[in-house]
């Protein structure tokens, strides 16, 4: 078993040491022992206090190390067991998005800004990073306008994928971050929604984004709308990683009977919006990281919807001692 060379001093119930509200009044704990004679209860407090902060530092070092905390007169032994004492401590998280077109970061869950919201660069500490992301969500198609007898739908984007990765090396210096964009609406009318961008930490790692719905032309109820797809594209990806969810296909059973098709979930499983109902342009995926845009629905005699956009994608970095 490791032992602790490091013991406090004067802590039996009978030490003569000061108590601390008069350790606390006297002036030489701001300016030191003067010449004279020397009062031992005011020592034997000054040699406690500083004793019990090195024993208990001592021995942090034996319960987490298993190294021995030896008293030669050297500090350097100490100093690197102290180091891997530490080590897979937490140090920073920053979290990156996109918000309304303009990327931003947030540092420990304070409040996004966009200063240095483009790049990561590690703290002189950090020995390992572990970083998640997710591309951005597809975005849905538009609707065309329907006849007398005709109904329409559009489904939904697909979701992006999600990937954690951790990293011991390659993160030195100034380190690009790329947030993918959701995929943009596709216009009222015939018009395809568009695919997510990818999300890049530096040449580490990437995650793709989903692929938007294909616009469907208006037909005789019913109708089954196709929806967007996920992508596998990925690479740095070493702990876990999965596509999205394909976005879900518009249904339109009879005039008055129908939706558009849910934004796919993202590869972690979070949920795109659901489909809109009849009369209804699609409904933004914005509101979650990486899924895609819900898809509208016509009846008859309707005019042509708009679909919705894709949630943006997200990085996290967590830094490790």
């Amino acid at each position: 078993m490791a032992t602790n060379d490091f013991l406090p001093f004067a802590v039996g119930g009978s030490a003569n040491v000061l108590s601390q509200s008069a350790y606390a009044a006297l002036p030489a704990v701001t300016n030191g022992y003067q010449s004279g004679v020397a009062n031992s209860a005011q020592i034997n407090k000054t040699f406690r206090q500083s004793s019990i902060m090195a024993a208990v530092l001592a021995q942090f070092i034996v319960n987490q190390t298993g190294a021995n905390a030896t008293d030669d007169g050297t500090t350097a032994t100490l100093l690197a067991n102290l180091t891997s004492a530490t080590k897979g401590r937490l140090l920073r998280i920053s979290v990156y998005r996109l918000a309304s077109g303009v990327q931003q970061v947030s540092v420990n869950g304070g409040a996004f800004a966009t200063t240095g919201a483009g790049t990561f660069t590690a703290m002189s500490a950090t020995t390992s990073l572990v970083v998640e992301m997710c591309g951005g969500g597809g975005g849905s198609a538009g609707v065309p306008s329907t006849g007398a007898s005709q109904v329409a739908a559009s489904g939904g984007g697909g979701g992006a994928v999600y990937g954690k990765s951790v990293f011991s090396s390659g993160f030195s210096g100034s380190i690009a971050v790329t947030i993918g964009a959701g995929g943009a609406a596709g216009a009222a009318g015939l018009n395809n929604g568009g695919a997510g961008g990818t999300s890049s930490f530096g040449a580490l790692m990437t995650c793709g984004g989903g692929n938007g719905s294909n616009a469907t032309p208006a037909g005789t109820a019913p109708i089954i709308v196709g929806a967007g797809t996920s992508t596998t594209t990925a690479s740095g990806v070493n702990i876990y990683g999965t596509q999205g969810g394909p976005g879900g296909l518009g249904f339109m059973f009879s005039a008055s009977a129908g939706v558009g098709g849910n934004g796919g979930c993202n590869g972690a499983g979070w949920p795109g919006p659901v489909g809109a109902t009849i009369g209804s342009p699609g409904i933004s995926g914005a509101a979650s990281y990486g899924v895609g845009g819900a898809g509208g629905a016509q009846g008859n005699s309707g005019a042509a919807l708009a679909g919705a956009p894709g949630g943006a994608g997200f990085i996290a970095v967590y830094e490790y001692a």
